[in-house]
């Protein structure tokens, strides 16, 4: 993912952090204000294709009903936690995926134009 998607405007991956080890869990990508959709319509987009990307940090648990109507859940308190679930949304990646589909992920991704 990270070498194919690197020209593509407004997808960022985040960088290896060089201080731990990836699991290959999840892989997170940051769909910002250059990419043609949001975060939300992006995985649409890939869930009307049969491809299941999570949105992480997604509702933020200041949203919960149980904490939503304290002070300091406000989104003025949170603005990166805000931003990153506005913007983080992590693509399918586990033993079993191969090639083709990863292309195919890629493709779709790559295909939405302004």
């Amino acid at each position: 993912y990270r070498q194919a998607l690197s020209q593509v405007r407004g997808i960022h991956c985040l960088p290896p952090s060089g201080q731990t080890a990836s699991n290959y869990s999840y892989f997170p990508i940051l769909v910002t204000e250059g990419y043609p959709l949001t975060r939300d319509e992006l995985y649409q987009k890939l869930k009307d294709n049969n491809v299941f990307a999570r949105r992480y940090f997604y509702p933020l648990i200041s949203e919960f009903d149980m904490y939503k109507e304290m002070p300091s859940a406000s989104a003025s308190n949170l603005p990166i936690a805000s931003k990153a679930t506005q913007q983080v949304l992590c693509l399918p990646i586990y033993a079993a995926l191969g090639n083709e589909l990863q292309d195919r992920i890629i493709e779709i991704i790559k295909s939405i134009k302004l």
